[in-house]
């Protein structure tokens, strides 16, 4: 079945034959029209719709050494803050005629490491990827490879090649502060999984950093970590009432785990921020349309695709990237729940 389905492929010489030029020509009709006349471009458009032709982009990267396509290593696909990221560096590279592969690892660094040689053998011109932290074999392939890579979400002070991102620990000590100095105590602590998850170990990091300046002694008992989603936040929530009713404050990781969390306490019948407090990380739309809004951080999502995207686009273009870590900041978002 393979054989005859790359035997029944239109192939370029068809193309060529049908409408009365060179192979080269139809080549330049479709990846350059502007050097071919109009009269040509039509004719070739339209056995290439009548054919059903789709250029062999494979063949084309080998002479081209180029292949257009640069690959995307992420954690997860359902998660909006991720869709925004590359959504911001789809958009970037399309307008350099660059297409974006993608590939969801789970949070596992195994996983991405087997995405990374996959894309590798593909032949890629660039790799994106989540965070900061990845497997040794991964690191020393991309550099082996020599293409460029960006490491997005996060700060790197010794990047693989370049970084885009924020510091997570900053960020969660600032969001901790805030209900530090509001006066809530005891303050708890909902965050994900932080193995092979640089973001989720950096921000407990910072809500640790704020409680120990404050002199806070933080408690195993108030801290719990699950999985990156709304309803693990809501199981997490009901684990630490259950363990510590007294909680008056948390600081969840993200704001999937937050939204959770308040639904999660309102079934309890607790009022927020009466009873309890909840302050978030990430401002999704939700946060602001949820009742109460959720006091939360703001990461510039869209803005660190765009920037990922701009970065491999300058170095495909032989320039130097004239900042190859960029710390694009954070804003603190208070709202109504704490």
């Amino acid at each position: 079945m393979k054989d005859e389905t790359k035997r029944n492929r239109p192939r370029l010489k068809e193309v060529a034959d049908l409408a009365g030029v060179s192979t080269m020509t139809v080549t330049r009709a479709l990846h350059a029209p502007h050097k071919v006349a109009d009269a040509t471009r039509v004719r070739v458009e339209a056995v290439v719709r009548n054919l059903g032709y789709t250029p062999d982009l494979t063949a084309r990267g080998l002479s081209l050494q180029r292949t257009g396509l640069v690959g995307a290593v992420v954690p997860l696909l359902t998660n909006s803050l991720i869709a925004e990221i590359v959504q911001g560096l789809s958009d970037t590279l399309a307008r350099n005629d660059f297409q974006l592969l993608v590939g969801a690892t789970g949070f596992s660094a195994r996983a991405e490491q087997a995405m990374i040689r996959a894309f590798l053998s593909r032949r890629v011109d660039a790799i994106y990827l989540s965070g900061i932290t990845h497997a040794a074999e991964s690191i020393r392939m991309l550099r082996q490879a020599r293409i460029p890579c960006v490491e997005g979400g996060n700060l790197a002070r010794r990047p693989i090649d370049m970084a885009v991102g924020y510091s997570n620990k900053d960020a969660a000590r600032t969001v901790t502060r805030h209900l530090i100095e509001r006066g809530y105590r005891p303050l708890g602590y909902i965050g994900a999984w932080p193995r092979d998850n640089d973001r989720a170990r950096d921000r407990r990091r910072g809500f640790a950093a704020a409680c120990k300046a404050a002199g806070i002694t933080v408690e195993d008992s108030l801290c719990v970590e699950t999985d990156l989603d709304l309803n693990a936040g809501a199981r997490a929530m009901a684990h630490l009432l259950e363990q510590r009713p007294d909680v008056r404050a948390v600081f969840c990781s993200a704001d999937t785990l937050a939204v959770g969390a308040i639904f999660e306490a309102q079934r309890r019948k607790l009022a927020i921020p009466g009873d309890i407090a909840i302050a978030g990380f990430d401002d999704l739309d939700i946060a602001s349309q949820i009742v109460p809004a959720l006091t939360t951080l703001r990461v510039p999502r869209y803005e660190i695709g765009r920037r990922a995207g701009e970065m491999i686009c300058e170095r495909l273009a032989g320039r130097i990237v004239a900042e190859p870590v960029a710390d694009i900041g954070f804003a603190f978002v208070p709202r109504a729940t704490a």
